[in-house]
C-alpha cells in the first residue's frame, strides 16, 4: 500500500543522469513513433462525449474522485485487455482545459500499458470543492492517489502536469504526497503566489521538467533548468510549444511523450 504522507522517501524510478540536461531534438529521436490515433472520430460517446475521445482499445471509464470536501469528476485510462499496467500516470491539467485535454496522451500511453487518472482540479471543470485554498493541490492529489490504489494498488505512480498543472505538481511533491516521479511540462516558475524554488528543498523525488524557451522564454527556462538541478531532476529543453502541446503531434506520442512513458516504467 502507498501511503500519502508528507516527507515521503523516494521509491524507486530515479532519473537517468540526474541533475542533467537532456536533448529533446537528437536526430535519432526527431520522428514520432508508435500508435497513431484517428483524427475524425469515431469518438467515445455517453458522459465523455463532449470530450471528443477517439474510440480504441483503451477502456476509458467517467469515474468520480473523492475526498474531504472534494468532489472531482475524473477519467480513468486501462490498458487494453484488462491487463495490469506497468505504471499510472495522475495527470493535472492547464488552465485552458479540463480533465479531457489529456485524453489522446492517456490514451496513447494506455495503449503502451500505462494506465492514467485525469480530473478537473478545483476551479475548473465540473469540480466541487469546500476546501479552504483552492489552489492547494495535495488534497487533490491526495484523493486522486486514493482512487488509483483502489484500482491498481501495486503499480508506481507519476504525477504528471501541464503548465499550471506542471505547476501544481511541483508543489503537490513538496507538500508530501507520496510517488514514485513526477513531471512539469511548462510550469510557471511561481504559481498561485508559491515560488518553486522555495519549495525544491522539501522534494526528494527527482523528476523531469520540460519546457521550451521559444515559447515560455529565457527567463522561465532559467527558472526550470534552476529547478532541475535544485530537485537533482532532469531538464529537457524542448523545441517549441507549451504543456500538453508537447506529447502528441498529430495523433502521435512526441519523442518527449515517450520519454515520459518511458521514464514512468523505469
Amino acid at each position: 500500500m502507498r501511503e500519502v504522507v508528507a516527507g515521503a522517501a523516494v521509491v524507486g524510478m530515479l532519473v537517468t543522469g540526474c541533475g542533467a540536461e537532456g536533448r529533446a531534438g537528437d536526430p535519432e529521436e526527431a520522428t514520432p513513433s508508435g500508435p497513431v490515433l484517428p483524427t475524425d472520430g469515431p469518438y467515445i460517446e455517453g458522459e465523455l462525449g463532449g470530450c471528443f475521445l477517439p474510440e480504441t482499445d483503451v477502456a476509458v471509464e467517467p469515474i468520480q474522485v473523492s475526498g474531504p470536501q472534494l468532489e472531482l469528476p475524473a477519467i480513468r485510462f486501462s490498458p487494453p485487455g484488462d491487463q495490469d499496467p506497468s505504471a499510472v500516470l495522475v495527470m493535472l491539467h492547464q488552465t485552458d482545459g479540463d480533465r479531457c485535454g489529456w485524453g489522446d496522451f492517456a490514451t496513447l500511453a494506455a495503449l503502451g500499458g500505462v494506465a492514467g487518472l485525469s480530473f478537473d482540479q478545483c476551479g475548473y471543470g465540473s469540480a466541487e470543492c469546500g476546501i479552504k485554498d483552492l489552489d492547494d493541490p495535495v488534497p487533490q492529489v491526495q484523493a486522486a492517489l486514493s482512487e488509483v490504489e483502489k484500482q491498481w494498488p501495486d503499480a508506481p505512480v507519476v504525477l504528471v502536469g501541464a503548465s499550471m498543472g506542471g505547476s501544481q505538481a511541483v508543489r503537490a511533491v513538496a507538500g508530501g504526497v507520496a510517488v514514485d516521479g513526477w513531471v512539469d511540462l511548462s510550469g510557471p516558475s511561481t504559481w498561485a503566489g508559491v515560488d518553486l524554488a522555495t519549495v525544491a528543498d522539501s522534494i526528494t523525488t527527482p523528476g523531469l521538467i520540460a519546457l521550451a524557451a521559444d515559447t515560455d522564454g529565457a527567463d522561465e527556462a532559467d527558472a526550470a533548468r534552476a529547478l532541475a538541478q535544485a530537485t537533482s531532476s532532469e531538464f529537457v529543453p524542448a523545441e517549441g510549444g507549451h504543456g500538453w502541446d508537447l506529447v502528441v503531434e498529430e495523433g502521435r506520442l512526441t519523442p518527449l511523450g515517450q520519454q515520459i512513458v518511458t521514464y514512468a516504467t523505469r
